[in-house]
């Protein structure tokens, strides 16, 4: 077991391919494709897998260094993945040989997140890096729709990883309280491996949430858990229909906040509203959308974000009413985004984020999918837990007092 003074979710990170929970084929056929480069002949010379958040794909990375001995090197999402950065890095990992002899395996993380200036040439690079290596790259990814791997998906071996099954995760969830001394029904913890709909770090984390925070046992109190999918899938869903509630539920799976969301429809929500009047209507939401933020921000009224997401959902979905929908690309946002990015960096929230980020080696998006709401909500049940993380994380103990 890893440092007791981590959260639940490294302390509990599986070291070997056997101890993996779900995807059991799927892991199987890795270990085939890892046999095949032991043995000389690989089929590919890379892998992506692909699957959405919570499912096994990062965890089954380090698991299959651990059985075969192989030395791993990883490239997350919180570093610059542009065409130098690979050229150079992550090609001198790919082509020389390690000191001992050992198979190198190099791990590119959630490649289809791969955007914007900081990442620019990357798909390309790995493209040239992937010909060349002499040790097995794996890659991973939540959105294989994403465009951004259409070149890499040619390259590659899939292995496609699904939501845990909520049985499976209720005996892991179980062995983990169990450690933990934690008294919680049998059903409590049915209730959470039902709730975390097949994330099992989600799931883990709300674990530690009930345990940690003392002060009740109700799974109903923690936030709903949803799948997460990519912008650009959410965003070909959320134009695909007209209907209010059906355009809302397909928003309440995006990963990201509302300021981007701002952002991201502003941008791209003239690839589908293609009239006038269908222009007309669906800057007058995205307006009511951004004068509500305003009034959140000046008056601290949260309840108005239900109408934000209300306006950015079937306010804009609902004024396409002529144009066809067209499958598309979208285009992220530019200089705006960048200002938001920039202002960002003096919140709080920011801080915990980016710090949690550095200290697990993830990006700051998966930091808050899987920590960011299980501290906050452990310290604000229980207050004198802020001191044990402020310390942990070497930060003020003012970061978690956050509304």
């Amino acid at each position: 077991m890893k440092n007791k003074g981590l959260p639940w979710n490294e302390q509990h990170r599986p070291t070997s391919l056997d101890s993996l929970v779900g995807n059991t084929a799927t892991i199987n056929e890795i270990r085939n494709w890892i046999s095949s480069w032991i043995g000389g002949q690989p089929v590919r010379n890379a892998a992506l897998l692909v699957g959405p958040p919570g499912s096994g794909k990062t965890a089954t990375v380090g698991a299959l260094s651990h059985d075969y001995d192989l030395e791993l090197v990883e490239f997350n999402s919180s570093d610059k993945r542009n065409k130098n950065t690979i050229e150079t890095f992550v090609w001198r990992a790919a082509t020389q040989q390690t000191l001992d002899g050992r198979l190198r395996l190099i791990l590119l993380d959630e490649v289809d997140g791969l955007s914007g200036t900081s990442d620019r040439g990357g798909v390309g690079a790995i493209s040239k890096v992937i010909e060349q290596t002499v040790h097995p790259i794996i890659m991973t990814a939540n959105d294989r729709e994403s465009p951004r791997l259409k070149d890499l998906l040619k390259k590659c071996q899939i292995f496609v990883f699904n939501p845990i099954d909520s049985v499976d995760m209720f005996d892991l969830l179980e062995r983990i309280a169990k450690y933990h001394n934690a008294d919680l029904s049998r059903e409590t913890i049915e209730e959470l491996a039902e709730q975390a709909d097949g994330d099992l770090r989600a799931a883990i984390s709300d674990l530690e949430t009930l345990v940690e925070g003392k002060k009740t046992r109700e799974v109903d109190v923690l936030p709903v858990r949803d799948v997460r999918r990519g912008i650009e899938g959410v965003f070909r869903r959320l134009f695909m229909t007209t209907d209010a509630s059906a355009a809302k539920r397909v928003i309440s799976e995006l990963d990201v906040d509302y300021n981007q969301l701002l952002l991201w429809v502003e941008e791209n929500m003239h690839l589908h509203l293609t009239t006038p009047l269908e222009l007309d209507d669906g800057f007058e939401a995205l307006s009511l959308a951004d004068l509500s933020v305003g009034r959140i921000m000046k008056e601290q009224n949260w309840r108005l974000l239900a109408y934000v997401y209300d306006f950015l959902s079937g306010g804009v979905a609902g004024s396409r009413k002529t144009s066809p929908y067209r499958r598309l690309d979208y285009t992220e946002p530019t200089w705006p985004w960048l200002v938001f990015q920039g202002n960002r960096r003096m919140d709080k929230n920011y801080t915990l984020l980016s710090t949690l980020a550095r200290i697990a080696d993830i990006s700051t998006q998966r930091a808050g999918r899987t920590y960011v709401d299980t501290i906050t909500e452990i310290v604000k049940r229980n207050p004198s837990q802020g001191q044990r993380f402020a310390r942990w994380l070497d930060v003020r103990k003012d970061v978690f007092e956050m509304k």
